[in-house]
C-alpha cells in the first residue's frame, strides 16, 4: 500500500513537472511521512474512539507535533517500530491519563524535568535530518522552550486534572525522545550536525 502510493504519487509530480529527477528523494521522503502520518493518526483516532479516550487522545497528538515540531528528538529504526511505539503512546498514554489520577507533586516534577531537559537538550536531531544551521537549532530551542511554558501556564490556567496531566505525560515523553541517553541505548548517532559537513 506504502510503496504503490508513494510510486503512483511521485510518478504523477514527473508527469506534471512538479518535480525533476534531483528532487525524487525528497519528494519520495514527503510522500513516504504523509502516508505514514495519515495512516498512523487515522488508526489510533479509531482506536481512541473505541477507547473512549477520543479527546485525550486529540489533545496529546495536537500539542506533542507542535513541541516535536521544534524540539525533535529520536526515531524509530524500522516502520514496525514505529506502529508499536505510536500504539503504546497514543493508545495506552491517554488511557492511563482517563483512570487515573497522578499525585500533584509528580505533575510539577514532570514539568520541571521536562522544560530542563528542553532547554538543555532540545533541538535533537537524527542522522537523516542533521541540523546544520546554528540559527535555525536556537530559534526551534526558543520555540520549544516557549511551548512548553505554554502548554504548563494553560495547564494552570484550566485547572483540569486530565490537561494537567497531559501536558506532563508530553514533556516526558519528549524528555526520552531528546535525552542523550536515549540516543546512546538505541545506538543512534547525537547532535548530527557535528558529524556532517554542510
Amino acid at each position: 500500500m506504502k510503496s504503490s502510493f508513494v510510486n503512483r504519487s511521485l510518478n504523477y509530480l514527473v508527469k506534471n513537472n512538479v518535480c525533476n529527477d534531483k528532487q525524487i528523494n525528497i519528494f519520495k521522503y514527503t510522500l513516504e511521512s504523509l502516508y505514514s502520518l495519515i495512516t498512523k493518526t487515522g488508526v489510533v483516532l479509531l482506536l481512541s474512539i473505541i477507547f473512549k479516550t477520543f479527546a485525550i487522545t486529540l489533545i496529546t497528538i495536537l500539542l506533542y507535533s507542535f513541541l516535536r515540531g521544534f524540539a525533535f528528538g529520536v526515531h524509530a529504526s524500522k516502520n514496525i517500530y514505529c506502529w508499536m511505539i505510536t500504539l503504546t503512546i497514543y493508545i495506552f498514554g491517554p488511557l492511563l491519563i482517563k483512570h487515573f489520577i497522578f499525585p500533584i507533586e509528580f505533575i510539577y516534577l514532570s514539568f520541571g524535568v521536562g522544560l530542563l531537559a528542553i532547554l538543555l537538550w532540545a533541538p535533537a536531531d537524527t542522522p537523516s535530518r542533521p541540523l546544520f544551521d546554528k540559527k535555525k537549532r536556537t530559534m526551534n530551542k526558543i520555540f520549544a522552550v516557549t511551548l512548553s511554558i505554554i502548554f504548563i501556564l494553560t495547564s494552570f490556567y484550566f485547572n483540569n486534572a486530565n490537561y494537567y496531566e497531559i501536558v506532563s505525560f508530553l514533556l516526558l515523553l519528549e524528555t526520552i525522545c531528546i535525552c542523550p541517553l536515549t540516543y546512546k541505548l538505541f545506538n543512534i548517532p547525537y547532535r548530527n550536525y557535528q558529524n556532517y559537513k554542510k
